[in-house]
């Protein structure tokens, strides 16, 4: 496989050094006079002048058949740009054709029901969806889509090397989407995009990459730079929820031996999200760019770590507005976690009417006007306590006043901004921790960073108000005292008490 990838990179290298300057710019893939074909479980499927749209049937064990299939009675449907899967299963063991559905040519997948595609084939190309553009010189950065997915169905992928592969661009819109490799000799993913870039705007998507000897992901996104230009490389979130898994690394006599093999230069380890960019002028790779970008309305939560259970928030979220660059947080972790919410609305303060026989007060214009927006990275005092800006109207409470009882508030109003306290820092307590015998965690609060109450011998009280709560670190209650209780909300009880296990507490530590 090592050979054929090193060959197929040599040959890309030639023709991109043969094409003319204008090969890069955005140009749209030529019409065709006939729609390309489409094959599902090595059936082709085609749209013409005579027959526009073709229908297929699938069976229990994943078999496909266009006899008795009609437009009332389909599995699979499709009219030459959709294919429609309706409670369909197809399953490719062992086939001409490496994946369930391939096509050399952008299509859409459209989701009903409930949908199973199997490609088993024991080769590094056996995929369970396979999208390509034949032309690479034809790609352009942002269009076309070698393949969208949408629907409000579901998909369940599964492939030896790639769940789901394309040659360009893929974008999911919508539906609920399990992508999973099994295996492969060297890079293996859930999603792999070869030049081309990911976008994720809504749906339920869940990429586990699977085992490999040198490179597995859950999201592979990997991009060609030549001359300048780049081609792909790039995943970009603007909506949805997605979880991306890398899989076991395993070792490999015959890989480690083979020293003159491109596949050296792929990033190695087990990644949630891998972006790259492999530069054909000098062999080498850099990082792609993984970034979140919150529509109009909306924020995204994003925690990566070595797995579920110890990812914590990255810095920063959840991001409410603009483009964020999250490359260096995420790259090297194993596990990704994103999901976009709608704030909950501010508290406001109720508006109190005045005495319309007191004469209200001149207005106080000494002060200078507060300023719009907090600074991310600025740190502010509040009533004994430091708090840091992530956004430009959240904080973490980054150390705490030295009190007996603490209540972290759900906002707070610093340098003349009301903000959000959305987490706890690392060690904020270290100051306090002689004193502190209580603390109330606010609403807001969706993360408490790892030794948060490291040391608070007597810490015996502990209320969280906060629904949001969603990544406790490693040894935040560590030394805390034995007889402590932790009290949650009610509706929030069974899974903080799984959030909350281990922790550094004592086991008579009691969560109610």
């Amino acid at each position: 496989m090592k050979k054929r990838f090193t060959a197929m990179v040599l040959s890309l290298c030639l023709i991109l050094a043969l094409l003319p300057a204008t090969a890069f710019a955005q140009t749209a893939v030529p019409e065709e006079e006939t729609s390309p074909p489409i094959t599902v479980g090595g059936v082709d499927l085609e749209s013409t002048a005579a027959n526009p749209v073709a229908y297929a049937i699938t069976d229990e064990s994943g078999n496909v058949a266009t006899e008795g299939a009609n437009d009332t009675n389909y599995n699979v449907k499709w009219d030459g740009e959709t294919l429609t899967l309706r409670n369909a299963t197809v399953k490719v063991v062992e086939n001409e054709h490496s994946a369930a559905i391939e096509r050399s040519a952008p299509f859409t997948l459209k989701l009903e029901g409930r949908n199973t595609l199997t490609s088993l084939e024991d080769t590094h190309a056996g995929k369970g969806i396979s999208a390509t553009i034949e032309d690479y010189e034809t790609v352009d950065p942002t269009v076309p889509y070698a393949l969208t997915i949408c629907g409000d169905g579901s998909l369940d992928v599964t492939g030896y090397m790639a769940g789901i592969a394309t040659g360009g661009n893929l974008i999911i819109k919508s539906g609920t989407v399990t992508a999973k490799a099994t295996n492969s000799s060297d890079q293996c993913a859930g999603i792999l995009a070869d030049l081309g870039n990911i976008y994720i705007e809504g749906g339920k998507l869940t990429a586990i990459g699977g085992s490999s000897s040198t490179h597995s992901a859950g999201l592979f996104c990997m991009g060609y730079g030549y001359n300048g230009q780049t081609i792909g490389g790039a995943v970009r979130i603007t909506g949805g929820e997605v979880t991306a898994v890398g899989g076991e690394i395993t070792e490999s006599e015959e890989d480690s031996s083979d020293t003159g093999s491109t596949a050296e230069l792929f990033p190695t380890g087990s990644f949630g999200i891998c972006a790259t960019i492999l530069s054909l002028n000098n062999a080498s790779f850099t990082n792609g760019a993984i970034s979140v970008s919150p529509m109009e309305g909306e924020a995204i939560e994003v925690q990566a770590g070595a797995d579920a259970d110890t990812a914590t928030a990255i810095p920063g979220s959840p991001f409410d507005n603009g483009d964020h660059d999250i490359t260096d947080a995420v790259s090297d972790e194993a596990y990704f976690h994103s999901k976009a919410f709608t704030p909950a609305p501010e508290e406001t303060e109720p508006v109190v009417p005045t005495d319309p026989k007191t004469p209200s007060s001149p207005a106080d214009t000494s002060q200078p006007a507060p300023e719009a927006a907090l600074q991310p990275g600025n740190t502010y005092s509040a009533g004994g306590s430091t708090y840091k800006a992530t956004s430009a109207n959240t904080v973490t409470l980054q150390s705490a006043a030295k009190k007996k009882t603490i209540k972290i508030p759900a906002t707070v109003t610093v340098n003349g901004v009301k903000a959000k306290v959305t987490a706890i820092d690392k060690n904020a307590f270290k100051k306090a921790k002689k004193k502190l015998t209580k603390v109330v965690i606010g609403a807001n609060v969706t993360t408490i960073d790892k030794k948060a109450f490291a040391g608070c011998k007597k810490l015996k009280k502990i209320t969280i108000k906060s629904k949001k709560l969603r990544s406790v670190g490693k040894k935040a209650f560590k030394g805390i005292s034995k007889n402590a209780v932790i009290k949650v909300p009610k509706a929030k009880k069974k899974a903080y008490t799984k959030l909350l296990k281990n922790k550094g507490q004592a086991r008579s530590v009691i969560i109610r």
